[in-house]
């Protein structure tokens, strides 16, 4: 701490060592001030002596007289301007200036009421209350902008004139990663248009639309809208990027596609079957009465196959348009699997098949959605009982995951919970595995539609996973069975990943 009293010119200097070296300082400046002040005045005095105007011994007293009070005035003078000085110094060296000028303005009071030190003091008090007022405002402002940025609800990058991201709002963090600050847009965003497009934008030159897509951590399309900002922008940004999410209209697109490409083939046999058999009805079978029994039969499961599938196709057009917002909320998984099993159980007993339910006691719960979660394991479950021999046995198990694949998006350090089906049925070859989750992809095309599968069941579980921001693995031993295993990230786990690239 300094000392803020007025300071006196002939107190000796003491204190810590940079103040004995401002006294000193003061000393010297005061004293050669002095000479060249009362230089005039020697002069004048040495010429009445030399006259004989003025007695030697007299000269000398007046000039010693002169000097003394000249030094001391100027010693003062020098002083206070030191205070002024060492106020200043400690602000350029201080590390927060707000505070530094807070805690000095007081301190200039040393100086003293009047005189021109105590006007510069004053004004500099002045400069200081409004360089205060002005970083005040230009905090608040700088806070407000950040908020307004941070809540759009689109993914908004601030590009600086070398290229690196200046600025990212809240869900640019969440798509691309919370780290992308301070980083080359190039190691974001690995996408050889978008970079073209901003580097002409930086340019000076025209903006532009360039619409990509982005693999994790859900499939996603934007419109990414690039903009010069000529007269410069916040934080030094000179072009901003605005993404625009068209994955609803994308995926709208393609269900239409899927609709008329499959759908509409998966649909073709029922609808023939029921014509051919109205028809048989309405003729040659019209009086027949044990045929009609058994159209009539047929006629049912057809129709129960079309609302099988209806329904699915609905399950599946829902979870897809809410596919890239991830659920929040806690889900308890053992009641559920409970709830799943008890519905089950009656179809697994009608083929002489048991369903073992082992789970952690101590199973945390995982953010998600309870009802897409009882449908994962409904739909899993469902799958064991049809393609599982009769009289084997159905586990389903639940764990906190030790080992988790490498397609789960929080990464290997992740928290998760591990839902395993295993059947024993005839198992799977190598080369279906991958395309298993593919819309009306089937095994055996025969079997599965005889035992009323819609070829959509795992479909909607692999959207359900992505939904979930999870990963499912599969494993299938031909002659021994198959084990289906879901990865749901676990409460209070992260459930995006830390970065994304560009498709």
């Amino acid at each position: 701490m300094t000392d803020d009293r007025p300071v006196d010119p002939e107190e000796p200097a003491a204190g810590p060592a940079g103040e004995v070296g401002t006294a000193a300082t003061v000393r010297v400046a005061a004293a050669r001030a002095a000479i060249m002040l009362i230089l005039p005045t020697a002069v004048a005095l040495l010429v009445l002596t030399a006259l004989d105007a003025l007695p030697p011994l007299h000269a000398l007293a007046a000039l010693a007289a002169v000097a003394g009070g000249v030094f001391l005035l100027v010693r003062r003078h020098f002083a206070a301007l030191a205070v002024v000085r060492r106020r200043l110094d400690e602000r350029v060296a201080a590390d927060d200036l707000r505070a530094a000028m807070s805690d000095g303005r007081d301190a200039l009071d040393a100086v003293g009421e009047a005189g021109p030190v105590a006007d510069l003091a004053l004004a500099l008090e002045r400069a200081d209350r409004r360089t205060l007022d002005w970083m005040a405002r230009a905090t608040a402002l700088s806070e407000a902008r950040a908020l307004v940025i941070d809540s759009i609800p689109d993914p908004l990058l601030l590009i600086d004139e070398r290229g690196r991201v200046s600025q990212a709002n809240r869900e640019a963090r969440r798509q691309l990663g919370r780290q992308i600050v301070d980083r080359d847009l190039s190691t974001v965003l690995r996408h050889p248009e978008i970079l073209a497009t901003v580097r002409r934008a930086l340019a000076g030159g025209p903006g532009g639309d360039v619409e990509i897509g982005l693999a994790a951590p859900v499939e996603r399309v934007f419109n990414v809208r690039v903009e010069s900002l000529n007269k410069g922008g916040p934080g030094g940004a000179a072009a901003l990027m605005l993404f625009v999410d068209l994955s609803s209209i994308r995926r709208a697109e393609q269900m239409r596609v899927d609709f008329v490409a499959n759908v509409s083939h998966e649909l073709r046999t029922p609808l023939a079957t029921l014509l051919g058999f109205i028809e048989t009805l309405q003729g040659p079978a019209r009086d027949d009465a044990e045929a009609r029994d058994r159209f009539l039969d047929i006629m049912k499961a057809q129709g129960n196959r079309m609302s099988r599938l209806v329904q699915d196709l609905l399950s599946l057009s829902r979870i897809e348009t809410n596919e890239h917002r991830p659920p929040s909320d806690r889900v308890a998984l053992g009641p559920l699997l409970e709830g799943v099993k008890a519905t089950l159980d009656l179809e697994a007993r009608r083929k002489d098949m048991a369903v073992r339910l082992d789970a952690d006691p101590a199973l945390p719960a995982v953010i998600g959605a309870e009802d897409e979660l009882a449908q994962v394991a409904q739909n899993l479950l469902d799958n064991a009982i049809k393609y599982g021999r009769p009289g084997t046995e159905i586990t389903v198990s639940a764990r906190p995951a030790d080992r988790l694949p490498a397609s789960f998006p929080g990464g290997p350090g992740a928290a998760a919970v591990a839902i395993s089906v295993r059947d024993r049925g005839d198992g799977i070859p190598a080369e279906h595995i991958p395309r298993l989750t593919e819309r009306f992809y089937r095994v055996d095309t025969a079997r599965s539609r005889e035992l009323g599968g819609t070829g959509l069941g795992l479909a909607i579980v692999k959207h359900i996973v992505s939904r979930h921001r999870g990963a499912l693995a599969i494993q299938s031993t031909p002659g021994e069975g198959s084990v289906f295993t879901v990865y749901i990230p676990a409460a209070g786990a992260e459930s995006w990943p830390s970065g994304a690239t560009a498709a």
